[in-house]
């Protein structure tokens, strides 16, 4: 299950780094995730922070 959770995770973190990317790229340093992702606490509507 928990790779399950782990690859949902990276689906939604890519396509929402990419969307920040195209927005931000020429100024964009890093993005950092943190909040219930990180702590195995995601639930299908959790939010990204």
């Amino acid at each position: 299950m928990r790779e399950a959770v782990i690859a949902e995770v990276s689906t939604q973190l890519s396509e929402v780094v990419g969307v920040i990317e195209r927005h931000l790229e020429p100024t964009l340093l890093a993005v950092h995730l943190y909040g219930s992702p990180v702590d195995g606490g995601l639930k299908p509507h959790s939010d990204i922070d």
